[in-house]
């Protein structure tokens, strides 16, 4: 039958959000371009025009056989109002350098986005290959970044590309006490299986810095009513290039119980989704899922920011005690509310718990002490039902 189809498109007139919880970067081996993007610059980008406007299109990927287009393509399908600082470096820089303190690395991407990257993504498209090892064995390195990060006064998560992963043998990411770190190993099985980009083994890493980056700092990227994958030319999930419901529920369960992010159908309910929002540490530990570390994350960053006027201020003491007066436990207090009460009422927060302490010695120690307890959002993993017959007789 004849007809005319429109389809309505969205992310078209750059408008942004007023919080900069999608601002992100991404590291990723490369090719410099002449008149375009070069090795070791930082690139603000707040659409897939920008990265075209300077060499980085669907051209670029196939000519030289890599994946960048295709994961900034990625990360601004799923989040269109995202904003993301690009940094190439060449094919043939380690791993390590990539995760050190070196011109080739994250930190100089972070130090020149001015601190504002609250995610960073980590991606290779190297010149030789490398087995899985060389990226679990650089968790360390990367998490090492994010202590450096939260040191420096700009908290972030880290994305690693995982690649070339043994299905049998992986190991157990659960181990490696990286609390900031989460590792990548679902595909697009379109992108892993074109003979064009040669990086069969590569993990949607756009993919999945483009949901962190949409998702509230609260919520899973495993959500299923908020965030469906499936779109563009995304329409098969993939692991180890093939269709990840090709393998049996042992092998699948097996990589989740270890830690590693994937994607996954729901049988009967249409749609491509997250596994889970693991990170590389212990189960037990309150910072194993990534919303948990970005709460946190984003609690320190509005708290630092609303105490930092007051530091090395004058603070009024009893004159009999020394101690701290009731007015400055109050306006303390309440400083420490009104950083936080906008997370509350966005959802983001439970609740919070200020105190401070009136029988500090201030004068003694010259140290202001502010107790704050965040009580966060619960997510609802696993959802238990009875359901059975009833006879109304």
């Amino acid at each position: 039958m004849n007809k005319i189809s429109i389809t309505k498109t969205d992310g078209n007139l750059g408008r942004r959000l007023p919080e900069k919880d999608m601002y992100s970067g991404l590291l990723l081996q490369g090719v410099a371009v002449s008149g375009g993007v070069q090795l070791g610059n930082v690139y603000r980008l707040e659409s897939i025009k920008d990265a075209e406007a300077i060499g980085i299109d669907a051209a670029y990927d196939r000519d030289n056989h890599i994946l960048v287009y295709e994961h900034i393509n990625e990360f601004f399908r799923i989040n269109p109002n995202g904003v993301l600082f690009l940094m190439l470096v060449a094919q043939n820089t380690s791993i390590n350098d990539m995760l050190t303190d070196t011109a080739n690395s994250v930190y100089k991407l972070t130090r020149e986005a001015g601190s504002e990257l609250r995610q960073v993504g980590v991606g290779f498209n190297p010149s030789t290959a490398f087995s899985a090892t060389t990226v679990t064995d650089a968790i360390g390195l990367a998490q090492s970044f994010a202590d450096w990060t939260a040191q420096t006064d700009k908290p972030a998560v880290v994305l690693l590309e995982g690649r070339g992963v043994d299905m049998n043998n992986a190991v157990d990411l659960h181990t490696k006490n990286a609390e900031s770190v989460a590792v990548v190993i679902g595909q697009n099985l379109q992108v892993a299986n074109n003979p064009d980009n040669q990086q069969t083994d590569y993990a949607a890493i756009g993919t999945a810095l483009g949901t962190v980056s949409k998702a509230k700092v609260n919520e899973s990227i495993a959500w299923v009513a908020q965030f469906n994958l499936q779109g563009g030319h995304f329409e098969v999930p993939g692991l180890g290039g093939q269709n990840i419901d090709q393998f049996n529920e042992g092998t699948i369960g097996g990589l989740d119980d270890k830690g590693f992010l994937f994607f996954r159908t729901y049988a009967g309910y249409a749609g491509i989704y997250w596994n889970d929002s693991y990170t590389a540490t212990a189960l037990t530990s309150d910072y194993s899922y990534l919303e948990n570390n970005r709460t946190m994350n984003k609690s320190i960053r509005n708290v630092r920011t609303a105490l930092l006027p007051y530091l090395a201020s004058p603070v009024k003491v009893d004159a009999e005690t020394g101690k701290l007066s009731p007015e400055v436990v109050k306006q303390f207090e309440m400083v420490g509310k009104r950083a936080l009460e906008k997370m509350v009422s966005e959802g983001e927060l439970s609740d919070m718990e200020i105190f401070v302490d009136p029988e500090q010695d201030i004068i003694g120690t010259s140290e202001l002490k502010v107790n704050i307890s965040v009580i966060p959002t619960g997510t609802a993993r696993k959802i238990s039902v009875t359901i059975g017959f009833k006879n109304p007789v």
